[in-house]
């Protein structure tokens, strides 16, 4: 579906805050609230999958957060996939170019934790290699996984 601009700077803004109100979001936009509950009706229907929340730092009890660079075997594609997403700790996984076949987000409560997940990734059938980076911190994060 291509968007108007409107419709672009109101999806801009609801990933930011999605508890902005109509009138709110009209100011903001210099559109009318009824405007607003037409165009939000509309991307309901046709782009927005849900609104969700985002916790802060502190509700999450010590996340700890990591990025597995992930290298398979190409013959064991799915049943890596399966695998890993059997795995309640990976968050998201995604396919990339480059060195590396997926990335893996992956969500734990301590370091002894991540470590034991780190190792039965990497025990995996079809897994040849990954590569871990923890983050140390989130600068900005407008993905509604948290």
């Amino acid at each position: 579906m291509k968007l108007q601009d409107n419709e672009k700077k109101l999806l801009s803004l609801l990933k930011i805050n999605s508890r902005l109100s109509a009138a709110e979001l009209g100011r903001k936009l210099g559109l009318a609230r009824s405007t607003i509950h037409m165009m939000l009706q509309k991307l309901e229907e046709k782009v927005i999958d849900c609104y969700t929340i985002t916790l802060k730092p502190e509700a999450q009890g010590g996340t700890i957060r990591s990025y597995v660079m992930v290298t398979r075997d190409p013959k064991k594609t799915q049943e890596v996939e399966k695998a890993l997403e059997q795995i309640p700790e990976v968050a998201c996984l995604s396919t990339v170019a480059g060195n590396y076949d997926f990335i893996a987000l992956v969500h734990t409560d301590s370091h002894p934790h991540l470590d034991e997940i780190l190792t039965r990734i990497a025990m995996m059938p079809g897994i040849i290699k990954t590569e871990t980076h923890i983050v140390l911190s989130a600068k900005f994060d407008r993905r509604a996984e948290l």
